[in-house]
């Protein structure tokens, strides 16, 4: 596990020699997101790519791929908020803004608490709405305590202030199956800039990772796709949630976060 850690430590930092590092990290998870999205986040993708030459590209692909290798020993932890920590914010550039990502064993208690004290619904979806969701490490934890089965029917609404902090929740949500709206926003004044749905979402826990070209057919307007009929009522909501990447939530939805977000505050208090 150091050996697969080292990987991609070492591939980020051939980078940070000659870029800020701030810079090179929120590059990779931009880079990293929109690969994960299936197509969805293409104009964002080559927005980006176009600032890095083709070399540095190619060390990017490698180091999402060793990410992914170290993700596979450690299911549900999220690792990319600790390398955020140590290689982007180490020396406390104007970046930082006292950003800081709670622990793994902390947000395990946490999680263990929420699931156990929680009364799931037998059926339809398992709502969950994280104000503050850094690099989504308490949204694994809460994932990591549910039965399997149950973890398609999560719909998760995560809402940061860093776009950086935005793009490693869609990474680790994404790699880890669990449906999730990702927010960039301000809890506080309930200003939100943008949204971006994973595919797990758009596709409502239906799609596994590795059969995108479903909600590509899809998007395209075909009706066929791997053998199953799309209805048009279901192609159409696809079509729609797939354009409205990037953009800011719906007023529904806003309404939506602030009451959940009342109810948290009343629960609490």
């Amino acid at each position: 596990m150091k050996n697969k850690t080292a990987k991609f430590r070492s591939l980020i930092e051939q980078l940070i020699r000659y870029h800020d590092a701030y810079k090179v990290f929120s590059a990779f998870t931009t880079l990293a997101a929109c690969a994960l999205a299936h197509g969805t986040r293409e104009a964002e993708y080559l927005e980006e790519a176009k600032r890095w030459k083709k070399d540095e590209l190619n060390i990017f692909s490698h180091a999402l791929a060793a990410l992914v290798l170290e993700m596979e020993d450690q299911p549900f932890t999220d690792l990319l908020g600790g390398h955020y920590m140590e290689l982007a914010l180490s020396h406390k550039s104007q970046q930082w803004n006292g950003e800081f990502h709670t622990p793994q064993n902390v947000c395990e208690m946490i999680g263990h608490m929420i699931a156990g004290d929680t009364t799931m619904p037998q059926e339809g979806p398992i709502t969950l709405c994280e104000p503050a969701c850094g690099a989504g490490a308490m949204i694994l934890a809460f994932a990591k305590m549910l039965p399997p089965e149950n973890r398609p029917r999560l719909r998760v609404t995560a809402i940061d202030i860093s776009k950086t902090a935005c793009d490693m929740c869609f990474i680790n949500t994404t790699l880890w199956g669990i449906p999730a709206e990702i927010i960039h926003g301000n809890t506080l004044s309930m200003e939100l800039f943008a949204s971006w749905k994973n595919i797990h979402w758009i596709m409502r826990g239906t799609l596994h990772l590795l059969a995108p070209a479903r909600a590509e057919s899809v998007a395209n307007g075909d009706s066929k796709v791997g053998g199953e009929i799309a209805t048009p009522i279901e192609a159409a909501r696809i079509s729609s949630e797939i354009k409205q990447q990037g953009q800011p939530p719906s007023p529904e939805k806003t309404e939506q976060i602030k009451m959940a977000l009342g109810q948290q505050i009343f629960d609490f208090a």
